[in-house]
């Protein structure tokens, strides 16, 4: 089993610095958060992946900056939007194939709204995100975030009867327990979903640590997910907003390697 780490963790540091510091921490697989349009042109991508390639990292996920806007412009009732907006959406799948990753990660829509969409539209809309990210090679996958519409158990159920076999999930613990739920709660319901992980710690008191600070059962996790034969990437993602993020990094590294 490998761990790898995301660039958000260095935030706001740039993308590519941020990459170097995974490679520099010894990490062997990454993902990518892109944090700029320019950052999605081939020519930087191509840059990143040599980068990556020469280190031996792989490059196992891409998260678009432009979650924050996917509530209006993608899964908005205004088509216009939709229509000006979904190019971004092509140009990550693009990188994400360019950079051998097979993975982007997807928000959604908020949970609360103004003009609430119904559930049917907002699936069709994932849906075709879907389409663009085959066309690519890249799985498009549904995020479980607090505040958004999978914030839901029961909606991510709901996507997955809809979606059949092209509903798959990235499962991120910290977020589970911002949702309200005990992230086992929705591992053992979403496991056979699950082609993506995003790692973090927790206490009572702290929802958000680096892995090893905490009382997180890892051990439980990995062996339920081996039991759904589970054969995707894992990802530490921290906030580095006061913590001394290589430093964490560096221990949870180690608590991993000595641990598992």
């Amino acid at each position: 089993m490998e761990i790898g780490a995301s660039t958000s963790c260095f935030y706001p540091l740039e993308t590519e610095k941020s990459l170097q510091k995974v490679i520099d921490l010894g990490f062997k697989s990454a993902e990518i958060f892109f944090n700029s349009s320019s950052e999605l042109e081939p020519d930087f991508v191509m840059e990143m992946k040599k980068q990556a390639d020469a280190a031996g990292v792989r490059i196992l996920s891409v998260h678009p900056f432009s979650s924050a806007l996917e509530n209006t412009c993608i899964f908005g009732e205004y088509q216009r939007r939709y229509d000006d907006f979904i190019d971004l959406y092509k140009k990550h799948f693009h990188a994400a194939a360019l950079l051998g990753a097979d993975v982007a990660v997807i928000h959604g829509a908020l949970s609360k709204q103004k003009r609430d969409i119904p559930s049917d539209f907002y699936i069709e809309r994932f849906a075709s995100l879907i389409e663009l990210g085959k066309t690519e090679g890249v799985r498009v996958c549904q995020e479980n975030v607090v505040r958004f519409r999978s914030e839901s158990l029961d909606f991510l159920k709901e996507m997955r009867k809809a979606l059949g076999d092209d509903f798959n999930m990235v499962f991120d613990v910290k977020q589970s327990i911002r949702c309200g739920y005990d992230p086992f709660e929705v591992l053992n319901e979403m496991k056979n979903d699950i082609v993506h992980v995003h790692l973090s710690d927790n206490t009572p008191d702290c929802d958000c640590l680096p892995p090893g600070r905490g009382n997180f059962d890892y051990e439980r996790l990995f062996k339920e997910l081996e039991s759904a034969n589970y054969t995707g990437g894992y990802v530490i993602e921290i906030y580095s907003k006061g913590l001394n993020v290589e430093e964490e990094l560096k221990a949870s590294k180690h608590f991993f390697d000595n641990n598992f």
